[in-house]
């Protein structure tokens, strides 16, 4: 009896063992853009506005309700590269929307840059939206 309990316990393992192994080799042979283990990838829609030097960034969820956060980070652009000036965590809903306002004095290059990058799964790191704002 003992005998047969064990061997199933072996099975059942190599069984989760070939699955896992499977969901991690399907995850890597994929685009940077697709979710791993069933979560869907990010679908957003962001609109972009400039008033007297104050930038706003409007970001929806155009696709199913996140399973984690994403973090929103803002970017002040310069020739040089970038410098975070507003960084924030959060979960949308399908179909939210949440808005950022950057003040014309945090913005003094004129260019800023927003990054939304999920936690529940691993995407290329690009400015998803940009502004020119002076």
């Amino acid at each position: 009896m003992f005998k047969s309990q064990h061997r199933i316990g072996i099975a059942l393992m190599a069984v989760s063992a070939v699955g896992l192994a499977a969901i991690a080799l399907s995850t890597q042979s994929h685009s940077a853009e697709t979710a791993q283990a069933g979560a869907a990838a990010l679908k957003l829609e962001i609109t972009t506005r400039c008033d007297r030097g104050a930038a706003t960034f409007q970001v929806k969820n155009a696709g199913t309700a996140w399973p984690k956060t994403s973090t929103f980070a803002v970017y002040r652009l310069s020739p040089g590269g970038g410098h975070v000036i507003a960084k924030r965590r959060m979960r949308l809903s399908a179909g939210q929307k949440a808005s950022f306002r950057i003040k014309a004095s945090r913005n003094t290059t004129g260019r800023l840059g927003l990054n939304v990058n999920p936690s529940w799964y691993s995407r290329a790191k690009v400015l998803d939206a940009k502004v020119d704002c002076r």
